[in-house]
């Protein structure tokens, strides 16, 4: 999804899926992930409580801290609520687990990942009826975040993937209103 122009790389949007390869190959550094926190600054600063949606692979990403710590540097940055997608993927497989249960031997490709799905609607789009009519676990918890806190509180997620910006611009754009990466993360709470 790159193409070299007068010496210069250029992403080709109508061929990119939003894996991030690019900014990981990128030798020159050239390529970057659009950076989200200046909008949840802005969500932070509105005055009226943001949810985040905090991706199950957080232990990884912040070992150095206990959950209960990190809850609390969430908390002291201004997010009056704090939710686990590990909760909505529970959801999410409890569908799945009944979609194929009344399926009858049909197969589906599973939605959870927004770059599996811009990559079959792009390079496979006989495939596109084979795609299971299921939200990822971002959109299911910020669906429960929205029922449990009103739909006026904006729920910002924050995980290790980029496709998950794209997600919040395309799929999502009315479920959350931002995806943080963990770096931005980390860098939102200076740490």
């Amino acid at each position: 999804a790159i193409r070299i122009t007068g010496g210069q790389a250029e992403v080709m949007p109508e061929r990119c899926i939003g894996c991030g390869n690019c900014v990981q190959v990128c030798s020159q550094k050239a390529k970057q992930v659009r950076d989200s926190r200046p909008e949840v600054e802005a969500l932070l600063a509105g005055g009226g409580p943001v949810a985040i949606l905090v991706a199950p692979s957080f232990p990884a990403e912040f070992h150095d801290v206990s959950w209960r710590r990190f809850v609390g540097m969430l908390r002291a940055a201004g997010f009056a609520f704090v939710h686990e997608v590990a909760f909505g993927a529970d959801l999410v497989s409890d569908r799945y687990r009944r979609l194929l249960d009344g399926a009858a031997g049909r197969k589906y490709v599973a939605t959870t990942c927004p770059a599996l799905v811009e990559y079959v609607e792009r390079y496979h789009p006989h495939l596109v009826g084979s795609l299971a009519p299921i939200v990822s676990p971002m959109v299911a918890t910020a669906r429960v975040a929205r029922r449990l806190h009103g739909d006026g509180v904006p729920a910002v997620f924050a995980g290790p993937c980029i496709a998950k910006k794209a997600e919040t611009e395309t799929f999502a754009r009315d479920e959350v209103a931002a995806a943080l990466t963990f770096t931005e993360l980390r860098d939102l709470l200076g740490r």
